[in-house]
């Protein structure tokens, strides 16, 4: 048991529930990243112009993220989820395909579920780990933050705002 784990154990955490939660994190990001590039593959019409680089953006902000993740996750002695099948199936969200990849407003619909869903899941770990893994809920913290705001910019593009920000 390393002296990080120790700590948190001490503090009467479950550091493997910790470990779930990250790693369904993790997946969750990493799917996203999957998610923004197929989507971004398939693009047509106005949704070509106008999502092209928010969702280049999207994967991007993902895999930046599930790296931060994957660390932690180390950090606590644990490992991230290997197998791809498993990873949006560990993940809060649903990444479905759209049916219609030129159609903005479909696939501004889908991302804002996956967003609302990432949020939830990430204020429920916040109070999980609330003064028991400091590391922990600064990076859910920040990661939260940043959710929020793409969602908030993601509803006033669906709210005829145009396009995220």
């Amino acid at each position: 048991m390393s002296a990080t784990t120790a700590r948190l154990e001490h503090r009467g955490l479950d550091v493997g529930e910790i470990i779930r939660r990250l790693d369904g994190f993790y997946g969750y990001n990493v799917t996203v990243s999957l998610w923004a590039d197929a989507v971004a593959n398939r693009l047509e019409g106005p949704a070509l112009y106008l999502l092209g680089d928010e969702l280049a953006e999207v994967a991007e902000h993902a895999r930046a993220a599930a790296a931060k993740l994957a660390d932690r996750v180390g950090d606590l002695g644990g490992t991230v989820t290997a197998h791809p099948r498993e990873l949006a199936d560990r993940s809060p969200g649903d990444f479905a395909m759209p049916a219609n990849c030129a159609d903005p407003a479909a696939i501004l619909a889908i991302a804002a579920r996956n967003l609302a869903a990432i949020i939830d899941a990430y204020e429920d770990f916040l109070d999980l780990a609330f003064g028991k893994d400091h590391v922990g809920h600064h990076l859910v913290t920040k990661l939260l933050g940043q959710e929020t705001h793409r969602l908030a910019d993601l509803e006033a593009a669906q709210a005829g705002g145009g396009p995220p920000s």
